[in-house]
């Protein structure tokens, strides 16, 4: 029974037991003369079966965790705890054929100044920001549909789901406003975010769509840094 299903051992033991007692009555009524010896072929049985198929569920989970890591281990920036680029490319190619679920907009983020800071508080506390900066974006996803990505170094890459573009500039701005007033190992640093709009478009390369915000995060960083810019309409930072 064990190896049937997974369950916590107690209900799979309180299930054998109830189907122990099931056979044994059934055993008294139909054959009383080997109602005994069944009885006690069964609990062997059952202690058998326990011991076996509780050893061979513990391997199972050990399996579905081992897997699950690994899952992990090749989707997440090991850093940040963010999706990695790998994982970001992979879910663009399911976003890319017929029937999926398709983006409103693709946001560039970029820190500002962030080989500066690593000149001037070393590699250590550029990775503990990067590490706060990755924290900070998972609680950003709590009350927006975004998904964040790890793009490369200091870029982050945000796709987002069911906005208008008038919502993805407001989010951006809430965004940059939020990371701007963090307390980052106290420290504080800004964004520039760049935002490429997808609409009603009929996108086959989000690739492209990727290019389109990134050029606007350069143009955000061109213009002074430390502000949101979506394809030449921008809000000055306050």
């Amino acid at each position: 029974m064990p190896l049937s299903f997974i369950d916590t051992p107690k209900r799979i033991i309180l299930f054998l037991f109830l189907w122990l007692v099931i056979h044994t009555v059934l055993a008294f009524y139909f054959k009383p003369q080997y109602a005994l010896d069944d009885t006690i072929n069964c609990l062997c049985a059952a202690v058998l079966g326990c011991y076996l198929g509780n050893t061979m569920m513990q391997v199972r989970l050990e399996g579905f965790e081992a897997k699950r890591l690994l899952t992990i281990e090749k989707e997440t920036d090991v850093l940040t705890g963010l999706y990695n680029r790998r994982k970001l490319f992979e879910t663009l190619a399911y976003l890319e054929t017929e029937g999926s679920e398709k983006l409103s907009g693709i946001l560039m983020l970029d820190i500002d100044y962030f080989k500066e800071f690593n000149d001037s508080y070393g590699h250590a506390a550029g990775d503990e920001c990067l590490k706060h900066f990755g924290t900070a974006l998972s609680k950003f996803t709590q009350n927006f549909q975004l998904h964040f990505y790890r793009y490369g170094g200091e870029e982050f890459l945000a796709l987002a789901y069911g906005y208008s573009k008038e919502e993805l500039l407001s989010i951006a701005e809430s965004l940059r406003i939020a990371v701007q007033s963090a307390d980052i190992s106290g420290h504080h640093i800004t964004i520039s975010i760049g935002i490429a709009y997808c609409g009603e478009e009929q996108v086959h390369n989000y690739e492209k769509v990727i290019f389109r915000a990134d050029e606007a995060a350069y143009s955000a960083k061109r213009t002074g840094r430390n502000r949101v810019c979506m394809e030449q309409n921008q809000i000055q930072a306050n």
